[in-house]
């Protein structure tokens, strides 16, 4: 009867969707069911009966949870936990010691993964700010473009009436060139308001990188910037996307790589493709300051959120709801000797039928 009651304990435990932990009083594995190492995306054999929790970097966050069940001595629940991993996994644990007559013989951690209910979370409140801010936004983008569009056309006017005076002719290219610039950012300000409709089509990776560099042809020739695109590796020759939607996304990463440099003699960036199995990785790098060490994914992506001098802070947001839009994601690290890098993750397949992309997906 005994050995039929444990029987049913271990497969209940084998089957649970929360991943479950069972460590002895040293930290040696003694349970682990296979939800766990689906949420915990770690290795067999350094998550397996006989491994020491505190012998594995991958498992410091339980080792330390461990540590304070026995300083504390009480149950830890409902807590959130973050594990560096390639990609950021959020976790939510509950954990108590295992206690027999007073001599505690162990603990158990109880976890689920939260990463993409805290995705959900985090795009539900950028969809609350756009709510608020997207009336406003409209009509600040309709003040702005009335007096910009008699600038533009007033310069355009007098170049043609100083013709004969290049020195005059070449101040009034420089001001229809500014003035092309904040229609630049005044656009992004209606990108980041208006609902966007993303179609997917089956288009060439190259076109969509080479449609980002001609949107960013304007300040990449003002300052003088090396842009290096690496070669294409075949089989990420084609990419399932909305061209001009991710062509301005890239162009915004592109950009923030430029102006982030803009104190530096030298301005580089390069654009590199490359996959992770599931998606196809459009990674931009440069060569400027990096990013502080403590700034965290949400923040950096917040709306309005800006570490640049004069920043809008709307490049990174729009380009995370253009990714968001694809069924993608965004990440973003500090690179070797100096700089950073961005990158874009789009699926390699389409998550909606290609026969039907004549309805496009809205993103608000």
């Amino acid at each position: 009867m005994n050995h039929s009651i444990d029987y049913i304990y271990r497969s209940v435990i084998q089957n649970l969707e929360s991943g479950v932990l069972v460590i002895n009083n040293e930290g040696i594995i003694l349970i682990v069911n296979p939800s766990a190492l689906k949420h915990l995306n770690i290795k067999s054999d350094v998550l397996s009966p006989g491994e020491n929790i505190f012998n594995h970097t991958e498992l410091y966050p339980f080792a330390e949870i461990y540590k304070e069940l026995l300083e504390k001595q009480e149950p830890i629940s409902r807590r959130k936990i973050t594990l560096d991993t390639e990609k950021e996994t959020i976790l939510g644990l509950t954990s108590s010691l295992i206690i027999e007559e007073t001599k505690i013989m162990g603990a158990v951690f109880l976890f689920t993964d939260l990463t993409q209910i805290k995705k959900l979370q985090h795009e539900a409140e950028i969809n609350k700010q756009l709510a608020h801010i997207g009336t406003l936004t409209a009509s600040i983008v309709h003040e702005f473009r009335n007096p910009l569009g008699v600038i533009s056309g007033m310069t355009e006017f007098l170049m043609q009436k100083m013709a004969d005076k290049p020195e005059i002719v070449n101040n009034l290219k420089l001001i229809l060139k500014e003035t092309e610039q904040l229609n630049v950012l005044v656009n992004q300000f209606l990108s980041f308001a208006k609902p966007q409709d993303i179609f997917i089509h089956k288009e060439t990776t190259e076109f969509v990188i080479e449609k980002a560099i001609t949107i960013c042809s304007h300040i990449i020739k003002k300052y003088s910037a090396t842009i290096e695109i690496d070669t294409i590796p075949k089989k990420l020759q084609f990419i399932f996307a909305d061209a001009d939607k991710l062509s301005t996304a890239i162009a915004n990463l592109i950009r923030n790589a430029i102006e982030v440099q803009l104190e530096q003699d030298k301005k580089w960036v390069r654009i590199s493709i490359d996959s992770d199995n599931e998606y196809i990785i459009i990674r931009v790098e440069d060569e400027g300051p990096g990013l502080p060490a403590k700034i965290k994914k949400h923040e950096l992506l917040k709306p309005f959120f800006t570490m640049k001098k004069g920043g809008t802070g709307l490049g990174l947001s729009i380009v995370q709801r253009i990714v968001m839009g694809h069924h993608g994601w965004v990440n973003f690290h500090n690179r070797q000797p100096k700089g950073a890098i961005f990158e874009i993750g789009i699926p390699l397949k389409p998550e909606i039928d290609f026969q039907d992309t004549q309805s496009p997906k809205s993103i608000t």
